[in-house]
């Protein structure tokens, strides 16, 4: 990768600088998760690089030749999926008008028809991003579309429009049909429910109020517009963009609960990763050393040798394993967000449609690129670390409360443990923060459902499993900050001035926004206060 995922950069860095650039897509242009944050979040326009236009025109015209001599081809002069044996009745008919009038009117119901998700509302950010997926992967020139199916698909993202697509309907074969569908039918102008201008209208109401005209599907335009996995690939992008930022800031408060709890510095010697062989573990034990650099409460086990002899302590030679194994236990979370990155990347700039245009051999290949195994393997593998990330901020954090393990820091983190709960009701939450997690964890390919006359008789599932690795990587963002607030007033008790530098800077950003807890209050607030400040990059 040509970006790391931790780095030993300074902190305080206020929310990334991102311009509000314009997004090129096309033939020569290579998109990354920051450009889905930037069309999503900061709503950049985007424009069609113009060296698509000839290819997609070349595509287009070998497409449009091969209908003219009336070659089956599929989801043009066919039907769809199951149903791919039922040819154009006008397929041998010499009625030209009619035989073109029942291949457009094919595609725009197509649209219509499939434009019938449930559930609750996808966020604007996630159809913007989609809508720029699926304009990309059109104009590379192999999907035998013009460049003004794409044109409409960002007039209508660029004028601010977001159709409204709900959350259930795709099973991640044929791609995203039916969320791509509710997209398609508010730039086609159906009779659907669009955002627009801070509210909700009928998508012709707000085309006609943006000044632009509704798009009129014509050979496989509508399918083209809905057969892919951009809808998916949407979801995880974002997703994979906030955990790849959260890796770090998560990276920051684990580092500082283990200082807080004066972590025996032993099991962290390089030697001792360079041995495990495992380059992620290694990466991860880089990051803790340089994080430490200037602390004086990390415990040496020579020292804790001799205190034992001499029966001045009664602490064990080993720290428990949630304080000894973190270089061991999130070396995986850090190789596989780095293979997930490029999985996802790879499919935001891939060509995900059937059929596939190949100029090269002059030909048209039914394939199954719209599947989204991929996309559902990335999710999945990073759900189920982030469930073991959660079970393990809950377990530093159940060191930090309890006096049973938290070397002689007081009880529930407060002065005065016997009238105040301070952090105990705080350990309450981060368990049903850490169960949630752990519940989304769960593989979706095990739930594979045969369907559509089982033409889908395997399916990805992966809009499910983006959507909850979506959920996931805010629980976790939820539970990095607690350890945030917990791991401060920790520090506090051993001396915020003992601490590294980094853990220093830290505490002073945590407090300006958040109150040393002496007195019992509600904290609901102040812990979403440092997620905004997680969100924005200020730690």
């Amino acid at each position: 990768m040509s970006e790391q995922i931790i780095t030993d950069n300074n902190l305080n860095n206020s929310e990334i600088a991102l311009e509000k650039k314009t997004i090129s897509i096309g033939l020569n242009c290579k998109l990354g998760l920051v450009d889905a944050y930037l069309v999503g979040h900061k709503k950049c326009p985007v424009q069609l690089d113009p060296s698509s236009y000839e290819v997609m025109e070349k595509s287009h015209h070998f497409l449009k030749v091969c209908i003219d001599q009336r070659i089956p081809i599929y989801g043009i002069n066919t039907h769809f999926g199951d149903q791919v044996n039922l040819l154009d009745s006008n397929l041998k008919n010499t009625d030209e008008a009619a035989y073109y009038e029942s291949i457009n009117a094919r595609q725009i119901n197509l649209i219509r028809s499939h434009s019938c998700g449930l559930g609750e509302a996808i966020p604007a950010e996630i159809v913007r991003a989609a809508m720029m997926l699926r304009a990309h992967c059109l104009s590379q020139g192999y999907s035998g579309v013009t460049h003004f199916s794409v044109e409409a698909i960002l007039n209508v993202l660029n004028a601010g429009i977001v159709p409204k697509v709900c959350c259930y309907g795709s099973i991640g074969a044929s791609g995203d049909l039916i969320p791509l569908s509710m997209i398609a039918a508010g730039i086609t102008g159906q009779d659907v429910d669009v955002f627009y201008d801070n509210q909700t209208m009928r998508a012709p109401d707000a085309l006609q109020k943006a000044g632009l005209e509704k798009f009129t599907p014509h050979y496989r335009d509508g399918l083209a517009m809905i057969n892919g996995t951009s809808f998916m690939t949407a979801i995880a992008s974002l997703a994979i963009y906030d955990l790849k930022r959260l890796y770090q800031q998560m990276l920051y408060a684990i580092a500082m609960s283990l200082e807080s709890m004066m972590v025996i510095s032993s099991g962290y010697h390089p030697l001792v990763h360079q041995l495990k062989r495992q380059a992620g573990e290694s990466t991860v034990n880089h990051f803790l050393l340089n994080f430490w650099e200037g602390s004086h409460l990390l415990t040496d086990l020579d020292e804790l040798r001799d205190a034992n002899i001499s029966e001045d302590t009664k602490r064990p030679l080993q720290d428990y394993y949630s304080l000894r194994a973190v270089s061991q236990g999130f070396g995986p979370l850090q190789e596989n967000l780095e293979r997930a990155i490029t999985w996802i990347e790879n499919e935001m700039n891939s060509i995900n449609d059937n059929p596939i245009i190949d100029l090269e051999e002059m030909k048209i290949h039914h394939s199954a690129n719209f599947m989204g195994y991929y996309v559902t393997d990335a999710c999945d593998i990073l759900k189920m670390d982030i469930a073991q990330a959660s079970t393990w901020l809950h377990a530093l954090l159940a060191n930090m409360v309890h006096p049973r393990k938290s070397h002689d820091l007081p009880a529930n983190l407060v002065d005065d443990p016997g009238h105040q709960n301070g952090f105990r009701p705080i350990q309450l939450l981060t368990a049903a923060l850490a169960v949630q997690n752990r519940k989304l964890a769960e593989s979706h390919q095990a739930y594979t459902l045969p369907t559509e006359g089982d033409n889908q008789d395997v399916n990805s599932l992966g809009t499910h499993a983006a959507l909850d690795l979506r959920e996931s990587v805010a629980n976790l963002e939820r539970l990095t900050a607690i350890m945030l607030l917990a791991s401060t007033q920790a520090l506090e008790f051993r001396g915020v001035h003992n601490a590294s530098l980094k853990a220093q800077q830290i505490c002073q950003k945590i407090r300006e926004f958040s109150k040393k807890i002496t007195d019992c209050r509600p904290m609901s607030e102040e812990i979403n206060r440092v997620v905004e400040l997680l969100k924005k990059e200020i730690i």
